[in-house]
């Protein structure tokens, strides 16, 4: 739905707020070059290093369930509501939040393309979550907002707007408060689902912002935006 007036909502200086305390990861240090080269300057016997590889890949194999198993990591997630439950999404593929603005709606999109904005000079497409999950409809209010996320798909890198209900807090979550995504048989479509945590309470659905689109939904919305 689209709206005349292009205004930030009285409720920015909270979205602003809310985005000071994203945070950089730390950027993981490589080893020592003293401590790569201990064990390579060891002579290695034939047997010894038969018994090391299969260590090696038997904690490959370990690590690679693992990680099939839980997709999302610790970590700060702004979180955000959506008819009544909680979702979150990493900090970092957050680049900002705005009040609701005009959008202009683009002819033969998908229904829960509402269409793109125009924000300080560039075309964001905009789409709207509760459609794109098959939830019911909503009307915006004035504390409706707008997450400008990045997209990676491939070796390209683009920009969405989500409109969400409200967006609720920073989230760091703790690699503890982590659980794998549960399984609802092989008709649903979880791929976009990173995992769920665990915060007093509640069970908040981490979404893989990657994954919310198809490609070919990708490839479309870039369309619309460039058309």
């Amino acid at each position: 739905m689209s709206k005349k007036k292009s205004k930030k909502t009285d409720n920015s200086n909270e979205m602003d707020e809310l985005l000071k305390e994203i945070e950089n990861d730390p950027k993981l240090q490589e080893k020592p070059e003293s401590a790569k080269e201990t064990d390579s300057n060891k002579p290695v016997k034939k047997k010894d290093a038969q018994v090391s590889q299969k260590k090696n890949d038997s904690e490959a194999d370990d690590n690679a369930d693992e990680e099939a198993q839980l997709k999302a990591k610790p970590g700060k997630y702004i979180t955000f509501r959506l008819a009544k439950e909680d979702y979150g999404i990493y900090i970092l593929s957050v680049k900002e939040i705005i009040g609701m603005m005009n959008i202009t709606k683009v002819p033969r999109t998908p229904d829960f393309v509402r269409g793109v904005i125009n924000l300080r000079g560039k075309v964001h497409p905009v789409i709207d979550l509760r459609k794109r999950f098959g939830m019911p409809e909503k009307e915006d209010d004035e504390r409706t907002p707008i997450i400008i996320v990045e997209i990676k798909s491939q070796q390209t890198t683009s920009h969405l707007g989500i409109v969400v209900d409200a967006v609720s807090e920073v989230l760091n979550v703790g690699e503890d408060d982590l659980e794998q995504t549960p399984s609802f048989g092989v008709d649903l479509d979880t791929d976009f689902i990173l995992g769920l945590a665990k915060s007093e309470e509640r069970v908040i659905t981490l979404l893989d912002i990657d994954r919310i689109l198809t490609s070919r939904q990708l490839v479309m919305l870039d369309q619309a935006k460039s058309g």
